[in-house]
Parts: structure tokens; C-alpha cells; sequence
């Protein structure tokens, strides 16, 4: 091997060392952004997190349940919209019914079997327990399930006879998912067309009065359920909102209690 190519080779040798050692140190500079990045989205995941826990703690240590009509209020944060027993102290068939009124299932399921339930309830076979709840704020760009059932809660605690009727305003005027919903105006709108006060509405919303109370009734929710709409006929989950099959178990509970059948 002459002197020139010996000098060649070590030269390729040591060109090819320092491109193996750039090639490493560009891995180690590589690697160590990649901690730094991923820290710093941990740590900002980990805030966004803290901050999010502490709004919820702060919401519900403040929670103001509405008021209204003493025994109204039911057990987890329903809300009945008639009376326990029949005229002859009987007692009546309980339909507990757990709805997001962003939830457009729910707004189907009132449109099948709404008005059934409340003949049923005319007709002193059942009670009619609404648990509203506001899980779907990620179906609109504004938190819509939240300022929806603030605005019942505020419907209930204000003019309680106008909950029902506000009830079904809501699901009439369902906003499409993924929208911003309705404005706070139209709520208090709608609630006045229910028979509330305007401004006593617009007022709750604004400033989220019943907030902590939406998040202790969703909280209550998710810890039993995990889906709207949910059903249960006298304690009993029903597995089909099918009108046939809630009829059937409407009727069945109805016959253990002594009570008419639904017609």
C-alpha cells in the first residue's frame, strides 16, 4: 500500500469518525428537546388539569340547589313534576328520567314518548322525575349543556310550574351539536314564554348561580350512568326507550302497585 493511499484511507476514516460523532450529538440534541418538549407538555397538561379540578372543587363548595316547591326536589337532583301518591294515597309508578338537553337522543326520546308520560301522569299512574344533566358541553363551542340546565335550574328555583313547559322548549329548539347553541338571550326568552321571569333567568345565567349545582348533579350522574337519555321505571334501569317496551314496564310496575294500567 503506498503512502498516498494510506493517507487517503485514514483521511475517509476520520471523515467517517466525525460524521458518526455529529450524527451522535445530534441525537443527544434531539433527545434532550424531546424531554424538554414533553416536560413542558406534562407540566402544562398537569396546570391545565389543577386549574380545571380546582374550578370544579370551587363550583361545587359553593353549590346553591334551586328552591321551590317543598318535596319537589327529589332524591340525586331530580326534579318531579307531580305528586308521589294518587288522590287515594296510593304510589304512583316513579319514571326517573336522566337527560343532557344538548343530547339529541334525549330530544328523540321526549318526541316518542314525551307526551305519553305525561298523560300517564294526568292520569295518576306515574311520576315524572327529571334528572337534567350537562355532560355534552363538548358538543357545542360554548358550554352549552351547562348554561342550558343553569337556565332550568334557575326556571326551577324561580317559577317552578314553569319547569316542565321549559323542559320541552328546550328540546324543541335543540341547537344543532357542534354549534355554539342558543345565546343566553334566547334562553331567558324561552323561559319567559315558559311562564319565568325574564330578567330573574337572564340574571341566573349570567352569573352562573346554579353552576356548582350542575356540576354535583352530573357528577352524581356519571359516577351510576354513562349515557343519555337513562330510564329507570320505579328504580329499574330500562335497557329499550321503545314505547312498546316502556309501556310494557310502566304497566307491569302500575299492576304491582294496584294502579290502572296506562291506556
Amino acid at each position: 500500500m503506498t503512502n498516498a493511499t494510506t493517507a487517503r484511507t485514514a483521511r475517509e476514516k476520520a471523515a467517517a469518525l466525525r460524521a458518526e460523532a455529529e450524527r451522535s450529538r445530534r441525537r443527544r440534541r434531539s433527545a434532550i428537546v424531546s424531554g424538554v418538549v414533553a416536560a413542558v407538555v406534562l407540566l402544562v397538561v398537569g396546570v391545565t388539569v389543577a386549574v380545571r379540578q380546582a374550578q370544579h372543587d370551587t363550583a361545587v363548595a359553593a353549590a346553591q340547589a334551586p328552591s321551590g316547591t317543598p318535596g319537589n326536589v327529589a332524591a340525586n337532583f331530580g326534579i318531579a313534576t307531580g305528586p308521589a301518591t294518587t288522590p287515594a294515597g296510593k304510589p304512583r309508578v316513579v319514571v326517573d328520567m336522566y337527560e343532557d338537553f344538548q343530547c339529541p337522543i334525549c330530544r328523540e326520546f321526549e318526541a316518542a314518548d314525551g307526551a305519553t308520560l305525561k298523560s300517564w301522569q294526568q292520569a295518576g299512574i306515574v311520576q315524572l322525575v327529571y334528572h337534567p344533566v350537562a355532560f355534552l358541553d363538548h358538543a357545542s363551542t360554548t358550554n352549552y349543556s351547562t348554561r342550558a340546565l343553569d337556565a332550568a335550574a334557575s326556571v326551577r328555583d324561580s317559577s317552578p310550574g314553569s319547569f316542565q313547559a321549559f323542559h320541552d322548549l328546550l328540546y324543541a329548539n335543540q341547537p344543532a351539536e357542534g354549534s355554539a347553541g342558543l345565546p343566553d338571550s334566547t334562553l331567558a326568552d324561552l323561559a319567559a314564554q315558559a311562564g319565568a321571569n325574564r330578567a330573574t333567568i337572564a340574571s341566573d345565567v349570567a352569573s352562573q348561580r346554579f353552576q356548582g349545582w350542575t356540576v354535583q348533579a352530573t357528577d352524581a350522574f356519571s359516577r351510576k350512568y354513562t349515557g343519555t337519555p337513562t330510564v329507570l321505571i320505579d328504580g329499574q334501569q330500562q335497557q329499550s326507550l321503545d314505547p312498546a317496551a316502556l309501556r310494557a314496564a310502566v304497566t307491569k310496575a302500575a299492576a304491582a302497585k294496584g294502579l290502572t294500567a296506562p291506556k
